[in-house]
């Protein structure tokens, strides 16, 4: 292994100079000796492939001669990825071996690399774990001489991950209930004699089964329920475990809700703790939660992993209506005048902040103020941010600060939670200035909370001027 790591660190400084990106000039001054040979070329001199990975490798060949190379062929020999993932494709592949074979490639100028194409490597297996291999390339023009390269895939031990859970977006209809599934692989070469098995549940969502070998603790202020469940193994290394979470229920109430899942290694020096709450009970069910080594092919598999675990958002067929309030400020020049705007959840159900809710801004607010021209605000509650601008910026244009004066549009995050309970009124208390006689209806105050809103005519509402 750490001959073939010298070979490519080799190799890596010379592709470096070829494309001008490193300090290799020996390196490539060697390789530019050779007349007539093509230099083939690849992206990455070593990768390391995690289980939520999805990677390409590309290809290219290059030419450190001043004329130009035509009818290059280039094969590529990826045949030993089969034993890293079962989803791998290969330029010029049509048979699907894994062993691609371009031809007819060129123009080839010198210093002006041309792209073959991308080697793309799915998920690894469990079976990997530990080990690595090699793909192996080739250039050449038609008479000349050979130019080879290659690059390693390894694929290291990262502990048990996640990889079954509830489609990546599910419908359920208010009160409905889904079978819940869940499973992970331990990416390890050794055994790990107890697992840790965390979910996180939008209040909108419940289990059904109170496993007694988990803990329930509700977070109000997050408007969630982490379940943290511990599981005796032991689980053999390089295998994948199945999880019944037995029914999910969607309450009455529900609406845009979503589930995330992880598990970690649990040992005496690392126990699963439970999250800090006063309200956290023991599952009092009959039956604890348990793992079952995963046979044939199994369901709701998924590819998406991120940083050891999973989301599912589950949509429920449910409406929210929320209306905001303005205003008329009223006063005469040189007056400062409060005003509070107000956004309200009118039912009939409950809802958190979405990502379609952001209305492609990045940045999520409850309420946006718009301020008329003729006034100025002079004090804005701490959780609402000034703007230069009117109008909601995209990212940070014109960002002025929490609780600034002087601006010209303010975004208010939600007082509490970004859920909305049905009845939810937030308030939000700003000192205006006077500035300008005449009047003006230009200002207006409008809520982020939009997307699906049975009656949008009410999410926005105007903010006039009337100078006495």
């Amino acid at each position: 292994m750490r001959r073939e790591l010298r070979i490519l660190s080799r190799t890596a400084l010379a592709v470096c100079a070829l494309l001008g990106t490193g300090p290799a000039a020996v390196a490539g001054t060697e390789r530019a000796q050779t007349a007539g040979r093509p230099i083939v070329v690849v992206g990455t001199s070593l990768y390391e492939m995690r289980p939520g990975d999805r990677r390409t490798v590309d290809v290219w060949v290059s030419n450190v001669e001043r004329g130009d190379l035509t009818d290059v062929s280039v094969s590529i020999d990826a045949s030993a990825l089969a034993a890293v993932s079962d989803d791998v494709d290969v330029p010029c592949d049509p048979d699907g071996d894994l062993v691609g074979e371009c031809h007819g490639i060129g123009p080839v100028r010198d210093g002006v690399p041309v792209k073959v194409g991308d080697i793309r490597i799915g998920r690894p297996k469990a079976a990997a774990v530990g080990t690595y291999r090699l793909v192996r390339m080739a250039a050449t023009t038609r008479g000349g001489p050979v130019d080879t390269n290659r690059f390693v895939v390894s694929v290291p031990e990262t502990g048990p991950e996640f990889d079954r859970g509830a489609p990546k977006r599910v419908g359920l209809a208010p009160g409905g209930t889904m079978t819940l599934p869940g499973g992970f692989t331990n990416y390890s070469s050794y055994p790990l004699e107890t697992a840790g098995v965390t979910l996180s549940l939008s209040s909108g969502l419940s289990l059904g089964e109170r496993f007694r070998n988990c803990v329930f603790a509700p977070d109000e202020e997050a408007g969630r329920t982490e379940v943290l469940c511990t599981i005796k193994g032991p689980f053999a290394p390089r295998t994948s475990y199945d999880l019944d979470f037995g029914p999910l229920r969607a309450d009455e109430h529900a609406m845009y809700e979503d589930i995330t899942y992880k598990v970690q290694r649990v040992t005496a020096e690392r126990p699963l703790f439970p999250f800090h709450s006063e309200r956290a009970e023991q599952g009092s069910g009959p039956s604890e939660l348990r793992a079952v080594v995963r046979t044939g092919a199994t369901t709701s598999l998924r590819t998406d992993l991120s940083q050891g675990g999973l989301s599912s958002t589950v949509d429920v067929t449910n409406t929210a209506d929320f209306a905001v309030e303005g205003a008329t400020l009223r006063g005469r020049a040189g007056d400062v005048v409060p005003v509070e705007f107000t956004v309200r959840n009118l039912g009939p159900r409950a809802r958190a902040a979405r990502d379609k809710d952001e209305n492609g801004t990045r940045s999520f607010r409850a309420l946006w103020f718009s301020v008329p021209p003729g006034a100025s605000v002079v004090k804005a509650p701490p959780g609402c941010v000034g703007y230069s601008n009117g109008v909601p910026p995209k990212y940070t244009e014109g960002f002025l600060g929490l609780g600034k004066p002087g601006g010209r549009g303010y975004g208010c995050g939600p007082v509490t939670s970004s859920r909305f309970a049905v009845g939810r009124m937030d308030r939000y208390r700003f000192e205006v200035r006077m500035d300008e006689p005449g009047s003006s209806s230009a200002g207006y105050v409008t809520t982020m909370y939009r997307a699906g809103d049975p009656r949008p005519e009410n999410n926005k509402a105007p903010v006039s001027v009337e100078i006495r």
